[in-house]
C-alpha cells in the first residue's frame, strides 16, 4: 500500500499489477441494481464485466466498519440523489481501488451527489484511481467527485496516469485534513452555473500535500488549487510540488489560491512545469498566496488575463500576488493580459498583504506579513507585459523587501508608465547582475520611502534608477576588476552613488543631491554635466575621466580627497562649489588637462586655506606639479609652468649629455 508522502513509492506502485483480495463480502459479476454494505475486514469487487446501477438516494456502496477493501473493475453508478461510496461512522484503513494498471475503462459515476464522501474524523482511507470518477452535479449542488473534506486520519489519494476524477460545478478532490494527493492522471472540474468548481480545495485543512507528477493535470472552472486559513490565529500550511511536465490550471481563476489573513497561512510550492490562471470574471494569478509562500521555480508560473467590469478600476493580472517569505526563479514568472482587454494590466509579482475591502483604506492592500527576497537566477525571467515585472503595494509593514537578479537573469517591466520594480514604503535592497528593462516607461527602478539599498554587479539597465523618498538611499556599481557597466540612464533620490570596482560609464543626465563617491575601478561621464551640480565628488581610489564633456566639463558642490586617484579630463575642467577633506599623503593626478587651462576651480579664495594648500603639494597635471591662481571669483588650478632659469639649466644639462655622448662615440 502507498504511503501517504511518498510520490517515489506511488510511481513504482504504478509498475506492479493490481490484485484483487481473494475473500469477498460480494462480487458481482453480471448486472446489480442493489446497494451494497462493507463491514470490518470484509472486501467487495465488481468485475470488469460487472455493474452496479442504483436508484433514489441509496448509497451504491456503504462502509461501516474498518479494514474494509472495495474493487471496481466494472461500473458502479448512482444515477439518482445518493453518492456512490459512503462511510458515515469514521471507518479507518479504508482502501478503494478503481481500475488497475490494465484497465482504465473502470467507471464510477454519480448523477446528482458526491461520487466518494467520507464523512466523519479519524477516518482513513487510500483511493486508488486508474479508470474515471465522475460526477455529473446535475443540479450544481457541489456534488464533488472524492469528498474528504471531513477525514482527520490518514488520507490519500493516488489518480495513475489514464485516470480521471471529474466533477461538473463542483470541486473535483476535497483531500482532508494532511491529504496527500499523488497525480499522474487528470483531475479536471468543468464550469457551467457555479464559481465553486475547483480542481483540489483544501477548504480550510491544513497539512495538504499535492504532488503532480509529469503527466498530471489539475484544472479547475475557477481555480486549479484552492484552501483557506480558517481565521486570523489559526495555522494553514499547503505543500505543491508540480514535476516537469505536469500543469496546473485554473479556468477561471487562480492556477494556485490561497485565502488567508496574515503570516499564520504557509505555502510551500515547486514548480518545474506550468502553473497558469485566467479571469474571465475576475483575477486569474498563476499564483495568488494572501500569506507566506516559499515558491521555487524552474516551470512557468503565468496569468493569462483578469477582468475587472468597466468603471471598477484596474483588473491586475499576476503571475505571483503574495504576503511575503521567498520566491526562488530559474523559469519565467509573468503576467499577461487578454487581447482587446483595456481594463487590465498584466503583472510579473506582487508583493502585498490582503486587499482592504472596507474603511478609509478600502481599495488598498495591507503590508507585507514577512519579509520577502526574490532570487532571480541565470536564464530567469520575470516580466510584467503591461505593467511593472515586479511591485510591493500595501501599508509599511516594517519587513525588508530583498531582490537579487542574477547574471543571465532578466526582470521586464511593460506599460507606458510603470517602473520594472516598483518600491513602496517598506525597506529594499537589490543587487543585480543581470538586465532591468524598464525601456517601455523610461523607468527602471523606482523605490518608496524605506531605507533602500541598489547594488549593481554588472548586465544592463534601460530606465531610470530612483531611489525613492527616503534621505539613506545608497547605488554602489561593483562590476569587477576588467568588467564593464555603461548606463545612459537618470539616477535620482540617493544620498551616496559610489563606484567600487569595474569600468563604469554614466552617459545619462542623473538629478540626485548626494555624494558621488569613487573608490576603485574607473568612472567615465560621458558628455557634459551628468551629474548635479548638487553633488559632492568625493575620490577614494580610481580614476574619473571626462569624455564629450566640452569647456564647462562637469560641476559639483565640492571635492574631497580620501585615497590615491586620478582625473582624465578630456580637454575639459572641473568646477567645485567647496572644498571638503583632504588626506595627507593621498595623490591626485590629472591627465588630459588643456594647454594653459586650469584643471579645476574653487568657488572663492582659497590661497591661504591649509587644507587647500596641502592638496596644492599632492597634485599633479599633466606630469607637471600644481599651482594657483584667484581670478575673483575662483581659485584656479593649473600645471605649474617651469620658470626661464629651470629652462636655461634644463637646456644646458640636454648639451651635457649631447656632448658626452658625441665623445664616446669618438673615442
Amino acid at each position: 500500500m502507498l504511503k501517504p508522502s511518498s510520490a517515489v513509492q506511488f510511481l513504482m506502485m504504478a509498475a506492479l499489477p493490481f490484485s484483487a483480495a481473494t475473500a469477498a463480502d460480494f462480487t458481482i459479476s453480471g448486472g446489480s441494481a442493489s446497494a451494497q454494505t462493507l463491514g470490518k475486514n470484509q472486501t467487495g469487487t465488481v468485475t470488469a464485466t460487472g455493474t452496479l446501477s442504483v436508484s433514489g438516494s441509496a448509497v451504491a456502496v456503504t462502509v461501516n466498519d474498518n479494514n474494509a477493501t472495495l474493487n471496481n473493475l466494472g461500473t458502479i453508478k448512482q444515477t439518482g440523489s445518493g453518492r456512490v461510496i459512503r462511510d458515515n461512522t469514521g471507518v479507518v484503513t479504508f482502501v478503494i481501488n478503481n481500475g488497475s494498471l490494465g484497465n482504465n475503462k473502470a467507471l464510477m459515476q454519480s448523477a446528482d451527489a458526491d461520487v466518494i464522501q467520507m464523512a466523519k474524523a479519524g477516518a482513513s482511507v487510500t483511493l486508488n484511481n486508474y479508470g474515471s470518477l465522475v460526477s455529473l452535479n446535475a443540479s450544481a449542488g457541489g456534488a464533488q467527485a472524492v469528498d474528504f473534506n471531513a477525514v482527520t486520519g490518514a488520507n490519500v489519494i493516488n489518480n495513475y496516469a489514464g485516470g480521471l476524477l471529474k466533477a461538473t460545478d463542483a470541486d473535483v478532490v476535497r483531500p482532508g485534513l494532511n491529504g496527500v494527493i499523488n497525480n499522474a492522471g487528470q483531475i479536471r472540474s468543468s464550469l457551467v452555473k457555479d464559481d465553486g468548481a475547483d480542481g483540489v480545495d483544501a477548504q480550510k485543512n491544513t497539512g495538504v500535500q499535492i504532488f503532480n507528477l509529469p503527466t498530471g493535470l489539475i484544472e479547475g472552472g475557477r481555480h486549479g488549487i484552492t484552501g483557506e486559513q480558517a481565521d486570523a490565529v489559526s495555522s494553514f500550511t499547503i505543500t505543491v510540488t508540480n514535476s516537469a511536465g505536469g500543469e496546473i490550471r485554473g479556468l477561471n481563476g487562480s492556477g494556485i489560491n490561497l485565502d488567508g489573513y496574515n503570516g499564520k497561512q504557509a505555502a510551500t510550492i515547486i514548480n518545474h512545469g506550468l502553473i497558469s490562471g485566467q479571469g474571465g470574471t475576475g483575477d486569474g494569478d498563476g499564483i495568488d498566496a494572501d500569506g507566506i509562500a516559499s515558491i521555487t521555480n524552474t516551470g512557468i508560473i503565468r496569468s493569462l488575463n483578469a477582468y475587472s467590469a468597466p468603471g471598477a478600476g484596474l483588473a491586475y493580472s499576476e503571475g505571483i500576488s503574495v504576503g511575503g517569505g521567498t520566491i526562488v526563479n530559474a523559469g519565467t514568472i509573468e503576467g499577461l493580459v487578454g487581447a482587446g482587454n483595456t481594463n487590465a494590466v498584466g503583472r510579473g509579482i506582487t508583493l502585498a498583504g490582503n486587499d482592504i475591502t472596507s474603511g478609509a483604506l478600502k481599495g488598498t492592500r495591507e503590508g507585507l506579513y514577512a519579509n520577502a527576497t526574490i532570487t532571480n537566477q541565470s536564464g530567469g525571467l520575470i516580466r510584467g507585459q503591461s505593467d511593472s515585472a515586479i511591485v510591493v503595494s500595501g501599508a509599511a509593514s516594517g519587513y525588508t523587501v530583498t531582490i537579487h537578479n542574477q547574471a543571465g537573469a532578466s526582470i521586464v517591466g511593460g506599460g507606458a508608465a510603470s517602473a520594472a520594480i516598483q518600491g513602496n514604503a517598506d525597506n529594499t535592497v537589490i543587487v543585480s547582475g543581470g538586465v532591468i528593462n524598464g525601456a517601455s516607461s523610461g523607468k527602471a527602478i523606482a523605490l518608496g520611502g524605506g531605507v533602500n539599498s541598489v547594488t549593481i554587479t554588472g548586465g544592463q539597465i534601460l530606465g531610470g534608477i530612483d531611489g525613492g523618498s527616503g534621505s539613506q538611499n545608497v547605488l554602489l556599481v561593483n562590476a569587477g576588476a576588467g568588467n564593464g557597466f555603461a548606463y545612459a540612464g537618470a539616477i535620482s533620490n540617493f544620498s551616496k552613488v559610489e563606484v567600487l570596482s569595474g569600468d563604469v560609464s554614466f552617459s545619462g543626465v542623473s538629478g540626485y543631491s548626494g555624494a558621488t563617491v569613487l573608490s576603485g575601478g574607473s568612472l567615465t561621464l560621458d558628455g557634459a554635466q551628468r551629474l548635479s551640480a548638487d553633488s559632492a565628488l568625493v575620490l577614494n581610489g580610481g580614476t574619473l575621466r571626462l569624455v564629450n564633456a566640452g569647456a564647462a566639463g562637469q560641476s559639483f558642490a565640492s571635492l574631497s580627497l580620501s585615497g590615491d586617484s586620478s582625473v582624465s579630463l578630456g580637454g575639459s575642467s572641473l568646477t567645485f562649489g567647496a572644498l571638503g577633506t583632504v588626506v595627507d599623503g593621498k595623490t591626485l593626478t590629472f591627465t588630459e588637462a588643456a594647454n594653459g587651462g586650469y584643471a579645476f576651480r574653487l568657488q572663492g579664495d582659497y590661497s591661504a586655506d591649509a587644507n587647500f594648500l596641502l592638496l596644492i603639494g599632492v597634485t599633479h597635471i599633466n606630469g607637471l606639479g600644481a599651482t594657483y591662481m584667484f581670478d575673483g571669483a575662483y581659485t584656479r588650478v593649473l600645471a605649474a609652468v617651469p620658470e626661464p632659469a629651470t629652462y636655461a639649466m634644463l637646456f644646458a644639462g640636454l648639451a651635457l649629455v649631447g656632448a658626452i655622448a658625441r665623445r664616446r662615440t669618438k673615442v
